[in-house]
């Protein structure tokens, strides 16, 4: 039986195999993490969602202004992860926690800081394996936001907080839009009114 090439090409496409995803795992401490993240400018966010455990003791001398935060203060490793993707190339940061689930994702965008995105992964010290643990369920993620960490100073502790990047990209908005879509999550965005 023939079949015209038109549909061949339909399915080399639809078989066509997920990019390879090139990982790199580094130690860390949430202090450590939060001493950085100021410096990255614009990322896209993305939380996992909790799967019924709580943080079970906040690092010592750490706090968030808001809670949608505090997966960051789990963190104990970060995976770094690349890939090429249609639309382009791609890079992200899972922070894990103890276990190796991951607690948050953090998206490279075009108005990210370049060189802190790599002074951030130079910081911790290479560990063996080269992406998220397979045995455990990894979390599914919330939504995706655009945001710009700060962390200030309250007396003895450092408070990690954020706000929404205003204003981002034309770019950066279309390749946040793509990720969140990728990741199936909604994108919040604050409006600039």
């Amino acid at each position: 039986m023939f079949v015209p090439p038109v549909h061949r090409l339909q399915d080399l496409r639809r078989a066509r195999p997920a990019p390879a995803i090139h990982w790199r795992c580094l130690r860390t401490t949430p202090a450590q993490l939060v001493e950085r993240l100021p410096e990255l400018g614009s990322v896209l966010y993305v939380p996992m969602r909790p799967d019924g455990t709580l943080l079970r003791e906040w690092p010592r001398g750490l706090l968030v202004d808001m809670m949608q935060l505090a997966p960051l203060l789990q963190t104990r490793s970060l995976a770094a992860a690349g890939t090429i993707t249609s639309e382009g190339p791609r890079e992200w940061i899972e922070c894990q926690d103890r276990e190796g689930r991951g607690c948050a994702r953090l998206h490279l965008l075009p108005d990210t800081d370049y060189l802190a995105w790599d002074r951030l992964l130079e910081h911790g010290r290479a560990v063996p394996g080269n992406r998220p643990s397979r045995r455990l369920r990894q979390p599914r993620p919330v939504y995706a936001k655009v945001l710009r960490f700060h962390a200030r100073r309250l007396g003895g502790l450092v408070v990690l907080g954020a706000e929404p990047c205003l204003p981002i990209s034309p770019l950066g908005r279309q390749v946040a839009g793509q990720i969140a879509q990728a990741e199936a999550v909604p994108l919040q965005l604050a409006s600039s009114d």
